[in-house]
């Protein structure tokens, strides 16, 4: 059964971000952000435009759900279909800015099978980092932030940047990831024909 723009909506609708980041696109939650990827490049989503994007949370250092989830994900990258996986980049950002280093990201996206092409892993200051999980809500109280408190969504985010869904993450159902994506994939696609 296919997944109509209507079903996008809706689950949009019930697992939308905060007013005024839905208002302005889920990149917005990033701006100012000084923030590199596993490469040691600085990252912007500005060159991720008109890509659908899947964006997670994690710790390279955390030996449950990120390693599971991240792996999970590098399976659902390598099921997307050829012409929906040129449209679809994933993106990581590290919670643990001060031991995930872009060589620690590099090497835990290898180690979990990521296709580095079409996924970038991202680190950033400790203060920008701290800013983007509040704004996002990403941990469950004011307390201590550890690898296993934090939100494991993830989040789909269409061609013009807005939030699609927010996903359950622990574990990801991979099987509706690759329908869902590969289906706003060919929307997107017969949106932008003539």
């Amino acid at each position: 059964m296919g997944l109509s723009r209507r079903a996008f909506a809706v689950g949009a609708a019930a697992h939308c971000l905060p007013a005024h980041a839905a208002a302005t696109g889920f990149a917005a939650n990033f701006d100012g952000a000084v923030l590199f990827d596993q490469s040691g490049r600085r990252f912007s989503f500005a060159p991720l435009a008109g890509k659908v994007l899947l964006v997670n949370f994690v710790y390279t250092g955390c030996s449950t759900i990120c390693p599971i989830q991240t792996h999970a994900l590098a399976e659902v990258q390598r099921a997307l279909p050829a012409t929906a996986r040129r449209g679809i980049h994933f993106v990581s950002v590290s919670l643990d800015p001060l031991s995930d280093t872009p060589a620690a990201l590099e090497a835990f996206a290898l180690r979990m099978g990521a296709n580095l092409a079409r996924w970038s892993f991202v680190t950033g200051r400790p203060a920008d980092i701290d800013r983007i999980a509040q704004a996002l809500r990403l941990f469950r109280g004011t307390d201590a932030k550890r690898p296993d408190d934090h939100a494991t969504s993830l989040w789909a985010v269409d061609a013009n940047g807005r939030l699609i869904q927010r996903y359950a993450g622990n574990p990801p159902e991979q099987t509706r990831l690759v329908r869902e994506l590969s289906e706003l994939m060919t929307m997107q696609d017969a949106s932008a024909r003539p």
